[in-house]
């Protein structure tokens, strides 16, 4: 079969029909409304409430690229960034001394200053944490468990470690109603899935239990500390 003839004046590409590339030099569509519309879009974006937690996780992730990182400011960082994105009455976060394999409070944001003094004392082993440990947890996911003022009484001293001792042993009214005493853990994994910390919070200021959307971002943030000091401390 013969090759068709070219005809002079145009290409082979056009001869099979495809478009000529158009003209850049005079372009349909005004530039400059291009990039004000992608800037404008992008402001909209960025100061979308619902998206904001993108702004933690580029807060936490700059720790990594100091030459020594400092883990307490990290975790403080996470602290009040949880406690303000989510609007929790509290947060905190504790971590594994390396020297005696025991888990401790290291920071908060939002305790008062007291109760603070008390729950920086408290220690706990690895096995306080598993679902069958000492205290009644319920399982939300892999990381996440909650633990219910109902499932777990304050009594004495303890009473003390909460931020309005006044309001323990309230009724709950609703399923997603949080008590004074309530809290959810977040566990914080290293290398090998090794436990190597975790964040605890309280409702959030409604008075709400946290949400499954909070709770995953969470993990998120977790996720970024545990690799955070997991790759600083091969170093």
């Amino acid at each position: 079969m013969e090759a068709p003839a070219i005809t002079p004046g145009r290409t082979n590409l056009e001869e099979y029909g495809r478009p000529r590339l158009r003209s850049m030099t005079n372009p349909t569509v005004d530039l400059d409304s291009v990039k004000r519309r992608l800037r404008a879009d992008y402001s909209k974006t960025r100061n979308d409430p619902s998206l904001r937690t993108l702004d933690g996780f580029i807060l936490l992730l700059s720790h990594c690229q100091k030459d020594e990182l400092i883990v307490r400011d990290l975790i403080q960082d996470a602290a009040n960034y949880i406690r303000r994105q989510f609007r929790f009455r509290w947060t905190m976060i504790g971590l594994k001394n390396r020297t005696d394999g025991l888990y401790r409070y290291e920071v908060m944001s939002g305790m008062r200053e007291d109760a603070w003094a008390k729950q920086r004392l408290k220690v706990y082993k690895k096995e306080d944490f598993a679902l069958s440990g000492h205290y009644s947890a319920g399982e939300i996911s892999k990381l996440t468990r909650i633990y219910l003022e109902e499932e777990n009484p304050l009594v004495g001293q303890d009473t003390d470690l909460v931020n309005r001792p006044v309001l323990l042993r309230s009724k709950r009214a609703a399923e997603d109603e949080a008590l004074e005493a309530d809290f959810t853990d977040t566990l914080i994994a290293g290398k090998n899935d090794e436990l190597i910390g975790w964040i605890e919070y309280s409702g959030a200021i409604t008075g709400k239990l946290p949400d499954a959307v909070s709770i995953r971002q969470i993990e998120v943030i977790a996720a970024i500390i545990g690799a955070t000091i997991s790759s600083h401390s091969r170093h």
